[in-house]
């Protein structure tokens, strides 16, 4: 919003403070408050006076992209764990310390960093709402990294990223800015397994960020997993930070460092080099082959060791037929009560029955499918 009223103002030979004022009858609005949320009556005159829809002025606005992007722009208690303890990728539920920090509002960069495209700016001096939101590293129309800057284009300009900054796009990183664009502007995003609402995708990234930075006591067993994560994009382990921080706290250089080891993560799971034991790994990896076999013998009855599958590999389709199980439970009561039968089998007493419903709850299983199993 803030860019859009600059230029509007450029063309009248005005500022945008002195359009606002003079005008749109507006106070003078700083580029935060008007690129946050601006005041209603303002986008109202604006979509009147330009002949936009409404929907797409407001676009331009933080506001315009809850609750998909964030569920509110007003830090609320509690807001970090719905945001980004709903979901586990990497590490199981609960794994993660349960952080609470103050005046949290999601994707909110509170460093102050503006990011751009050079290349785009050069041509335009259209500045994107999402360059300036910690989501993206990358421009997907020049292929190149965003890059910091001070001032105005194209009044003025100081293009402040170091020259190490400038490395080329990862494949992984510059796959997973595809998909954030891809949600950003048509509401989907196309993961392996599915495609998935882009509120899903948004809080998904933000789980791993976390997921990343979570403090090593917490990892467990996965922590050479998350170890291979940082060594396969070539960063120091948790990005070098000593103490736990919010992602949004963090400055750019720092940021980068995370998104590009969150790619990394995702290009590992997608291609099964990693294990991942969060409820929402699935949605990373491929759909499972769904033929059957008919029973025929393929061959001779005696298989050859070639033919012997390994343990591994057995392990592999059973974990990932019990994940679309579990996926399909999640919706689906006449799937959730034959899943809950099976694993209540040798519950013995009523603790273990209350800690398996618990385990239910975790992944996402509402209970009240389990109503009719319970009374059995």
């Amino acid at each position: 919003m803030s860019s859009w009223l600059r230029r509007i103002a450029s063309s009248y030979d005005m500022h945008s403070y002195e359009l606002l004022e003079h005008g749109l009858g507006q106070r003078e609005l700083s580029d935060p408050e008007l690129d946050l949320d601006p005041p209603r009556d303002l986008l109202e005159e604006l979509a009147k006076r330009t002949g936009l829809d409404q929907h797409r002025v407001i676009a331009m606005t933080m506001a315009g992209w809850v609750p998909w992007l964030v569920d509110s722009l007003s830090p609320a208690p509690g807001a970090y764990e719905t945001y980004v303890h709903q979901l586990s990728v990497l590490l199981p539920p609960k794994r993660r310390n349960i952080y609470a920090p103050q005046k949290w509002v999601p994707w909110l960069s509170v460093t102050g960093a503006r990011r751009g495209c050079p290349d785009c700016l050069a041509s335009s001096p259209a500045i994107l709402l999402f360059w300036q939101l910690p989501l993206m590293a990358s421009c997907l129309v020049h292929g190149r990294r965003l890059e910091t800057y001070e001032g105005h284009p194209p009044d003025f300009s100081l293009w402040a990223t170091p020259a190490h900054d400038q490395r080329p796009l990862p494949e992984s990183l510059s796959l997973m800015d595809r998909r954030t664009w891809q949600a950003i502007t048509t509401g989907f995003v196309d993961l392996p397994r599915y495609p998935v609402h882009a509120s899903i995708w948004f809080r998904l990234l933000r789980t791993i960020l976390d997921e990343l930075t979570t403090a090593q006591g917490r990892y467990g067993r996965q922590l050479d997993d998350v170890r291979r994560v940082w060594e396969h994009c070539g960063h120091p382990f948790r990005a070098g930070l000593y103490s736990w921080q919010p992602f949004e706290t963090l400055h750019w250089p720092v940021q980068q460092q995370l998104l590009e080891a969150a790619a990394a993560a995702m290009e590992l799971i997608e291609a099964g080099a990693l294990t991942a034991l969060g409820t929402s790994a699935y949605l990373l990896r491929p759909e499972p082959d769904p033929r059957i076999s008919d029973g025929t013998p393929r061959g001779p009855l005696t298989a050859t060791a070639q033919e012997k599958r390994t343990l591994d590999e057995l392990w592999k389709q059973a974990t990932d037929a019990l994940e679309v199980c579990i996926a399909a439970a999640k919706v689906n009561p006449v799937v959730a009560q034959p899943l809950y039968d099976f694993a209540r089998y040798g519950c013995r007493s009523e603790e273990s029955v209350r800690s398996l419903r618990q385990t239910f709850a975790e992944l996402q299983i509402p209970l009240d499918f389990l109503s009719q199993t319970e009374n059995q």
